[in-house]
């Protein structure tokens, strides 16, 4: 919530949140801080009728990408061996409870939640079920609620580089701040090469959980692994 410039924006994780939040900020004339968030209230912090009178009266965004690219950059950022500390640290419980349910007899129960490594195929495999989902792995339609809030634009990651400048001018602060350049994100090839490492079946059961993302926000339903599954479908 922006109240000095009549701004709600809906924050996904891995979806540009922290060029939208610094953006933000670099209209207030904050200066970069460690905690990004500090300097905004949320939704909740209101009484209901100061909530109704700011979903009424402010500019409301989000941004949205393909979910299989968001999931697989989840997976990059906070569950690989490489992952930096502190997301290590966020995605201890996920990593517990994956090898808890897959690998069983891999516990180390001495070591509490310890620091399991997990591969990107069991990640898949743990979230195609009906399982506890973290911010960065829950659906979009379960954070920002855009069957609810009638948001005044919706953008994409894929035409950041058109909509970002296009959102600063409907918020009035493009006089303020100037959308950065667009760092790469996940390319189709990549994609394709993680998920050829997931058996189809959690492949189609996980995109069952995601369909209304996929379907909503007009993405081709499993359309960047349908190479993946159409030659699994050939073999068998």
């Amino acid at each position: 919530m922006d109240d000095e410039n009549n701004i709600i924006y809906c924050a996904l994780h891995k979806v540009s949140s922290k060029t939208w939040i610094e953006l933000l900020e670099g209209a207030r004339g904050i200066k970069r801080r460690v905690q990004r968030w500090e300097e905004f209230r949320r939704l909740g912090d209101y009484s209901e009728e100061e909530k109704l009178l700011r979903l009424k009266t402010y500019f409301k965004f989000m941004i949205v990408r393909e979910p299989l690219q968001r999931l697989l950059s989840t997976f990059k950022e906070r569950f690989t061996p490489e992952a930096g500390r502190h997301h290590q640290e966020t995605s201890r419980l996920d990593r517990h409870r994956i090898v808890s349910l897959l690998r069983p007899n891999d516990l180390k129960p001495e070591e509490g939640y310890g620091d399991y490594d997990v591969s990107f195929s069991e990640f898949i495999q743990y979230f195609s079920g009906n399982v506890p989902r973290q911010p960065p792995c829950r659906q979009y339609e379960r954070i920002c609620h855009p069957c609810v809030i009638n948001y005044d634009f919706i953008g994409h990651l894929e035409t950041l580089k058109e909509d970002g400048p296009r959102i600063l001018k409907m918020a009035g602060i493009d006089d303020r701040v100037t959308f950065p350049p667009i760092h790469k994100a996940t390319d189709s090839d990549e994609v394709l090469e993680y998920y050829s490492q997931v058996p189809p079946r959690y492949i189609k059961q996980l995109g069952e959980h995601y369909r209304n993302d996929f379907e909503m926000f007009g993405y081709e339903y499993l359309g960047s692994v349908k190479k993946h599954l159409n030659q699994s479908f050939s073999d068998h």
